[in-house]
């Protein structure tokens, strides 16, 4: 499990799933949104010139700075493109 501190007392944490990942939103400790994907989903996107992943609650969007996790709407936090390549190299 990874953590990655967001804003406003949110957290995401990535999380292994059987085959695939979970990345959970956290506000204050508690569940707030979740996505299941996998590390191939993820992975290109991070390298495609795909600017969004998912609709719904949990977004993930990507600019030139790195990736803004939404939630319902709500720009809660952002992670560099390597940090999360990183995250998911060492996701089993």
């Amino acid at each position: 499990m990874h953590i990655i501190k967001l804003k406003n007392g949110h957290t995401l944490s990535i999380e292994n799933d059987t085959k695939k990942l979970r990345l959970i939103v956290y506000i204050n400790g508690v569940e707030n949104v979740c996505r299941k994907s996998t590390k191939k989903e993820l992975s290109s996107f991070i390298q495609s010139n795909e600017d969004q992943l998912f609709k719904g609650r949990l977004q993930l969007i990507k600019d030139e700075v790195g990736i803004s996790i939404w939630v319902k709407g709500k720009n809660e936090g952002e992670i560099s493109t390597a940090d999360l390549l990183n995250y998911l190299q060492i996701a089993q």
